[in-house]
């Protein structure tokens, strides 16, 4: 845990963050995605986790209801027919 401060470059405040945290994905010129939390925190995530996360959650879920997922993909009117 490290304490930085929020400077202001332009019409943007930024926060600076340390080298060390590089090696997780955090390198210039990298996306991040930023969460505001219910209590008013701040998440910052890398955009690879986050893909990471979001295939993770989608194969479990086709996993779990990959037969309910096959009859709403049988009845969509908009999908190319074979």
């Amino acid at each position: 845990m490290k304490v930085v401060k929020i400077r202001r470059v332009g019409n943007s405040n930024v926060i600076s963050i340390p080298r060390e945290f590089e090696a997780q994905g955090y390198a210039p010129g990298s996306s991040v995605l930023v969460e505001e939390l219910p209590g008013g925190e701040l998440r910052v995530m890398s955009t690879d986790k986050v893909r990471e996360r979001i295939r993770g959650i989608g194969g479990r879920l086709v996993a779990e209801h990959g037969e309910a997922l096959q009859i709403l993909a049988d009845h969509d009117p908009d999908a190319p027919r074979q």
